[in-house]
């Protein structure tokens, strides 16, 4: 087994609880990490027989492009298409990061971390 990530993906999208931060949009980052077993792919050096990276951030960008009220529905989306894409991989961990959220003082991001066994 071996523990694949993607780290720091970085996205300006209209995700927000209040109307004004869906129209405005903000920065967000997402931290992908997932475990599968990459044995035949490390043997064979075929990417077939392991996760495509570019299937992940495809994957993230294509939810992040769809504005929702909640980050923690764009990490659990994130994680259920993973999974869907890639039914053998376990525990899949998505990390959602809005950067400086309007909460009143100065915060460097606040994060949901969803994890899928």
């Amino acid at each position: 087994m071996a523990e694949i990530k993607l780290e720091k993906m970085s996205f300006y999208a209209h995700h927000g609880y209040y109307t004004h931060e869906q129209k405005r949009g903000g920065n967000y980052l997402v931290d992908v990490s997932l475990e599968t077993d990459i044995d035949h792919a490390a043997e064979d050096d075929e990417l077939e027989e392991t996760i495509n990276y570019e299937v992940i951030y495809k994957i993230s960008a294509e939810v992040m492009n769809q504005p929702v009220k909640l980050i923690e529905t764009v990490a659990y989306q994130i994680a259920h298409q993973i999974r869907e894409a890639f039914p053998t991989v376990t525990n899949i961990k998505v990390s959602v990061h809005k950067i400086a959220p309007e909460l009143g003082g100065p915060v460097g991001s606040a994060m949901v971390t969803y994890l899928l066994k």
